[in-house]
């Protein structure tokens, strides 16, 4: 360790994926007891440099040493071994095996014959997991819980402690977007919990877009821009605007303004800062975005007016109970709750994921079967959903092929593909989101994940598209894109298109929705108008079912 306190240090850092230099010369020191952030845009490099350090990606120059000893380049093994950790921003983890068995892979317990120590592998896996999130049953079937309880999972994996089998003590743990699927009570629960580990000397690195998060969390912040290194700063030394600015290389206005969007909307007003100025940053969304919605109570809809979504009784055994709502041409209704409150479950049984579910569905005064996926798309209902791996992208085709993958029928000449309209299409959207790849024929690993989440965005920001339905849509979307995102959702209600949001983040949510429909314990408990759109009844309706158990 040097004189300064730093136990690991990343020199000189290269690395290229085929034709995209992802970094290029980054060096950067990390303290032992410190929460260090990475920060920068997507596509910047943070994620790449911290799948470096973990031994996931083999730099092609520099090295990454740990308490003055080198780390193999790329073998995770010894990485491991040394105590280096990662806590992956997609769910890393095997969902047919139960919790239990998903944090004990690394070292299974074994009892007198060899046989697998069940009981033991229970204790030790609850102590871990109910470290963040007592309500979890670590016998379950990982794959049964929502992404926001497998996240928590994932990070307490990383807290395995297995010195004792003659492994490492973790000291260094990075964190690459943990709280992206995780509630506003889970979010500042980890940030507890990793000041907590900073406290006990590990080294804490921290990749997140939450502004939020960084300021109230983080001693350090290093910023990467374009895969190079930036600058390194304290946390209390900086404010919201230098770090953006450091992060964009301009002004957030500034980009504003080229992009077309509202002049004038600096980071001051754009850059989340929690809680404390919520008001605030709804406001400031919605001026990027264009929303003209005033804090007044809005007019109820005319009984003429005929709804584009229509959903009645929609239910699943265990997750949905009755829920019915409407959506109209051009308005943005958005859905709040907290996690495991049927938010994604309901998204998933609107368009069709959901085998068990019943009830009734019409769109644009049609009737859509439950159950049947392509139904929905053939009615032009578009659905960009929370777990874009798993349900959103095909990781074998090129991104230009997952863009018009719906659109393919619609653009085909008797029956025959029109790749030239294709590629004039996937050039228009590639474009107007700002996807960054080498090409349109690169496949969704080698893009970071927020140009991953643009790719599925785009596959449905067109004409055909009558009804949007979007489950986070900026997930692991830096500053900068998320502006571009509100105002692309906001002009697709402007076309007419209806659209049904869920969003974790309390300004967005408020900010983005012309009303906002909470749910809890899988029924709908309450719709919000106008003024009544604050945190405090968002959260309160959320909680209650709870209250009334």
């Amino acid at each position: 360790m040097s004189e300064s306190g730093e136990i690991l240090v990343a020199h000189g850092i290269s690395k290229r994926f085929g034709s995209t230099q992802a970094l290029l010369d980054v060096s950067v020191s990390f303290r032992a007891g410190e929460v260090h952030a990475l920060m920068g845009e997507n596509g910047a490099g943070k994620s790449t440099l911290g799948k470096v350090i973990a031994g996931l990606h083999r730099q092609d120059e520099g090295s990454v040493t740990l308490g003055g000893r080198e780390l193999k380049p790329g073998n995770l093994d010894d990485a491991f071994a040394r105590g280096v950790r990662i806590v992956h921003q997609e769910l890393a983890q095997c969902p047919n095996l139960s919790v239990a068995e998903n944090l004990c892979l690394h070292a299974v317990p074994r009892g007198r014959f060899g046989t697998v120590d069940f009981k033991s592998m229970i204790r030790r896996a609850a102590s871990l997991v109910h470290r963040l999130d007592p309500g979890i049953d670590v016998r379950r079937r990982l794959g049964t819980l929502p992404p926001g309880r497998r996240q928590i999972c994932q990070i307490a994996s990383a807290l395995d402690d297995r010195s004792s089998e003659g492994g490492s003590a973790p000291r260094v743990i990075v964190f690459d977007e943990p709280t992206s699927s995780l509630s506003v009570a889970e979010a500042d629960r980890l940030l507890e919990i990793t000041r907590q580990l900073a406290d006990e000397g590990i080294t804490v690195i921290y990749v997140s877009h939450r502004m939020g998060e960084i300021f109230a969390c983080c001693d350090r912040v290093s910023v990467l821009r374009d895969g190079k290194y930036v600058a390194t700063s304290n946390v209390k030394d900086m404010d919201e605007p230098a770090l953006v600015e450091q992060m964009l290389g301009r002004r957030l206005g500034a980009a504003a303004s080229e992009a077309g969007g509202a002049p004038g909307v600096g980071v001051e007003e754009a850059g989340a800062a929690g809680a404390s100025r919520e008001s605030g940053e709804a406001a400031a969304i919605r001026k990027i975005a264009g929303n003209p919605r005033k804090n007044t109570p809005a007019a109820a809809p005319e009984a003429t007016e005929h709804a584009l979504l229509e959903v009645d009784d929609v239910r699943s055994p265990g997750l949905l109970h009755g829920v019915s709502l409407r959506v109209r041409p051009g308005e943005v209704v958005g859905l709040g709750g907290l996690v495991g409150a049927g938010r994604s479950e309901l998204l998933d049984a609107i368009f069709g994921l959901d085998k068990r579910a019943s009830g009734r569905l019409r769109v644009g005064g049609q009737k859509i079967p439950l159950r049947r996926p392509r139904a929905m798309i053939r009615a032009k209902v578009g659905y960009v959903p929370e777990d874009r791996r798993l349900q959103g992208l095909f990781l074998q085709l090129g991104i230009g092929e997952n863009l018009v993958v719906p659109l393919m029928p619609s653009l085909a000449r008797a029956g025959v593909r029109n790749l030239s309209a294709e590629r004039k299409l996937v050039t228009e959207r590639m474009r107007d989101l700002q996807v960054k790849a080498a090409s349109a024929g690169s496949i969704p690993d080698e893009l970071s994940g927020g140009n991953q989440q643009k790719v599925l965005i785009a596959r449905w920001m067109g004409r055909e598209t009558r009804v949007l339905i979007l489950d986070e849509p900026t997930r692991g979307i830096d500053v900068g894109t998320k502006a571009e995102i509100y105002k692309l959702i906001r002009a697709a209600a402007g076309k007419g298109m209806a659209v049904l949001l869920v969003s974790s983040e309390m300004p967005e949510l408020l900010a983005l929705s012309d009303r906002v429909l909470v749910m809890a314990a899988g029924r709908i408990t309450g719709e919000l108008r106008g003024e009544e759109m604050t945190q405090t009844n968002v959260l309160t309706l959320a909680t209650r079912e709870k209250q009334s158990a």
